[in-house]
């Protein structure tokens, strides 16, 4: 039993090392490429996600970034404010929202 609760506290200290950064202001020519290009400077980039259009398949305009935790802060400080194109980017951590808030806020919006 022991061997077991140390392999769950193992796995929760590697998930919760990395974190994910909301990309905001990308144009829709921005691809997984060149965002993980651009992320890969301060470090090893584990997932790129993109938002796409569903008619065109370019980009929504936002994306997500996981990275390991040292090298978040590094990484949005050095790129939040700094162009990509003809875009300023808008870099912050991804802020979380289970489901139950978001629903009551679903609601409130109704009239």
């Amino acid at each position: 039993m022991r061997i077991r609760s140390e392999q769950i506290a193992e796995i929760k200290d590697k998930k919760n090392s990395m974190t994910k950064m909301m990309v905001q202001n990308l144009s829709s020519c921005t691809t997984v490429e060149s965002l993980n290009r651009l992320f890969s400077e301060f470090g090893a980039v584990r997932s790129v996600s993109l938002a796409t259009d569903i008619m065109t398949g370019r980009c929504g305009g936002f994306g997500f970034v996981h990275l390991d935790e040292q090298q978040t802060g590094t990484a949005l400080c050095a790129l939040n404010g700094r162009c990509l194109g003809d875009r300023v980017l808008h870099v912050t951590y991804e802020k979380k929202r289970d489901h139950e808030s978001a629903l009551i806020q679903r609601n409130k919006d109704r009239p």
